[in-house]
């Protein structure tokens, strides 16, 4: 059986096995290669508790259109007003159920998490609630996901 680095360096199963049958001191110089790459480490959602909120399309609740988001979409079921660190198409868990970030709120509530209720008298039912949120999907600061429905006025 021919051991080559050659070999070793096309996979990482490769170099495994190649580790298992040579030894050690074939694989030294590998292992001290920059070249070879590893594979990156899952990373950990990021949980963490937050004040939420709830809120609807009531004109004394928005600025402008109360049907349509900052982000330029209709509201729906399932939107979630989020702080501005996170970019619109975000996916957060909050308790047991995913919403999507296309909404902001007022600068001085920047911090907060706001639920779109289909009606004020839930909205005002939810109240204020300290809760675990889980970022689901992260979207890139420049990433612009499809749109489900076209945007209003265009």
């Amino acid at each position: 059986m021919i051991c080559s680095r050659r070999v070793a360096a096309q996979t990482a199963l490769a170099v495994g096995l190649i580790a298992g049958l040579c030894g050690s001191a074939l694989m030294a110089p590998l292992a001290a290669r920059q070249d070879v790459a590893l594979a990156p480490e899952p990373e950990r959602p990021a949980t963490f508790r937050a004040v939420v909120t709830a809120y609807s399309s009531s004109p004394d609740e928005t600025w402008g259109d109360p049907l349509v988001t900052a982000s330029g979409r209709k509201v729906f079921d399932g939107l979630v007003a989020c702080p501005r660190r996170f970019p619109f198409g975000t996916k957060f868990r909050i308790g047991d159920r995913v919403y999507t970030c296309w909404d902001r709120l007022h600068h001085r509530y920047d911090h907060r998490f706001d639920i779109w209720k289909p009606s004020k008298e839930d909205a005002i039912q939810f109240g204020l609630q300290r809760l675990h949120v889980e970022v689901v999907e992260a979207r890139a600061e420049g990433q612009r996901p499809a749109l489900r429905e076209p945007v209003s006025g265009v």
